[in-house]
């Protein structure tokens, strides 16, 4: 169940991200804003910080990696699809 509520969580932010990603970029105020890559970088960051309480916790470690990587997975490919479909990936 934690699982769920941690990547609906994320699913959730990364609309937020994109959406204010949008809104910044109409508004002229920010010309290179990237939702999307801002979202993955802090994603990760949670991510981590709760692998380790989970670990600290008393599980698996193997186990810990395991749901992390979906936790983390399933957000961030929502919010790179959100910036692929309003503009073109260019290479960086």
């Amino acid at each position: 169940m934690r699982t769920l509520l941690m990547i609906v969580v994320g699913v959730a932010l990364a609309f937020a991200f994109d959406a204010a990603g949008v809104i910044l970029k109409r508004r002229g105020s920010v010309r290179a804003f990237d939702g999307a890559r801002l979202f993955v970088l802090i994603w990760l960051g949670i991510v981590v910080v709760d692998f380790g309480f989970g670990v600290a916790a008393g599980y698996a470690v193997l186990f810990e990696l395991a749901v992390h990587a979906l936790i983390f997975v399933v957000p961030a490919g929502v919010a790179w699809y959100l910036r692929g479909r309003r503009e073109p990936l260019a290479p960086d």
